[in-house]
């Protein structure tokens, strides 16, 4: 299938297999004759790289005695024993599966075939597409796998039929726009979502998962939280930008109609309830603004929005200096609102005001002048961390 002349240098293989291990004597030796056999009846010039998590039974001696390529990860976690692995690695093209000998490895001639092809950038395996998943917890098979997958594609505008089988390839160059970095088990879920937010070609093709050798080590409730939180983190316009958008753009309208009294019932206007929701509302959706564009930052910074309109008009625009006159004005603003209605309380000899919903707007004025000001040494440092782009 391949030749050495496909190989970017005679030291480096084609290929390198990267399985993560932790105590998983019943079934590596297995994995890694399957692969080797493999390599050997497809002529390909590949590698196994074992990423040992700490394991206290024979996995080690296993994977050396069977001249697998073996790397140490003392940090524990799915994410970083990979991590570590891939770090390892020297292949043209990385291929990731577990040690349990629950993947068919005798199909890495078909992951490798689009990648090789150059149809493809980001190969993954589903258990879905081909009736193969009759071995996945009656847990992970009806509800865990498939909510998490429908969130994803929601989110991500993506269309994977098994976000988190652990069956994947890809080019070397590919993991590199990739570049992640969770420690635990979604790792998988940052790849998918990395691997659409940089715009690569991806293919699913199907496969049938085999019984487990060996301990499970995944928790399903804490990975999948964790799962959860960070497809929450990594999707920034639907879950914070339009909340955020509503709350503050409604606590502001909600601030201008009280205190114009546009909204009056039998004589009597809104007050300070309302001006108090205004309130909450306003500084509620600054901060949840705030945090979308800290996420977009982020975003940019690991180079998947680097072409984002929005983002490069933004830094353009944007300077420390901008931010930090804007949020001065606005937090002097508020306090010199607030100065002449506590002034004015005084020499009423502190009786009630009798438009005290100006208070609360000044408050907001002064909340999210601070916010802005801060918020604004946070962003600069961000963007500044990349170089600002051109």
């Amino acid at each position: 299938m391949t030749s050495q002349d496909d190989q970017p240098d005679k030291l480096s293989p084609l290929v390198s297999v990267v399985m993560p291990c932790l105590n998983e004597e019943k079934a590596l030796g297995i994995c890694i004759e399957k692969i080797q056999k493999t390599f050997k009846e497809h002529n390909i010039d590949g590698e196994v790289v074992v990423s040992d998590n700490g394991s206290t039974d024979r996995s080690v001696e296993i994977a050396q005695s069977m001249g697998a390529n073996l790397c140490h990860q003392p940090l524990k976690g799915y994410g970083n024993a990979y991590l570590k692995g891939f770090e390892h690695a020297r292949g043209r093209y990385l291929i990731m599966a577990d040690a349990d000998d629950t993947y068919d490895l005798t199909m890495i001639p078909d992951f490798l075939k689009g990648l090789q092809e150059g149809k493809y950038d980001f190969v993954t395996g589903s258990r879905y597409l081909g009736k193969g998943e009759k071995n996945i917890t009656w847990l992970h098979r009806y509800v865990g796998n498939p909510m998490l997958t429908f969130i994803l594609n929601l989110l991500f505008a993506t269309r994977y039929s098994d976000v988190y089988c652990g069956y994947r390839a890809f080019t070397r160059e590919a993991y590199e726009k990739i570049r992640p970095v969770s420690p635990g088990m979604e790792f998988n879920l940052e790849l998918a979502i990395n691997a659409q937010l940089a715009g690569l070609r991806i293919q699913e093709i199907p496969i049938t998962l085999g019984e487990r050798l060996g301990e499970s080590k995944l928790n399903t409730f804490k990975d999948g939280w964790r799962s959860l939180r960070m497809m929450l983190i990594y999707a920034p316009n639907k879950v914070f930008l339009i909340p955020g958008l509503f709350l503050f753009g409604g606590g502001m309208l909600l601030h201008l109609v009280v205190l114009l009294r546009l909204i009056q019932s039998e004589g009597r206007a809104l007050g300070v309830v309302s001006a108090m929701v205004a309130l909450t509302m306003a500084v509620t959706g600054f901060q949840i603004l705030s945090l979308w564009l800290h996420a977009k930052t982020y975003s940019w910074s690991r180079r998947f929005d680097r072409n984002n309109p929005f983002i490069l008009s933004f830094y353009k625009l944007f300077k420390l200096e901008t931010g930090l006159i804007t949020g001065l004005l606005l937090t002097l603003t508020g306090s010199a609102i607030m100065a002449v209605l506590v002034f004015k309380w005084l020499n009423l000899g502190l009786t009630p005001l009798p438009r005290p919903e100006f208070a609360a707007f000044a408050s907001t004025l002064i909340i999210i002048g601070v916010s802005c000001f801060f918020s604004s040494l946070f962003i600069s440092a961000m963007s500044m961390s990349k170089g600002e782009p051109g």
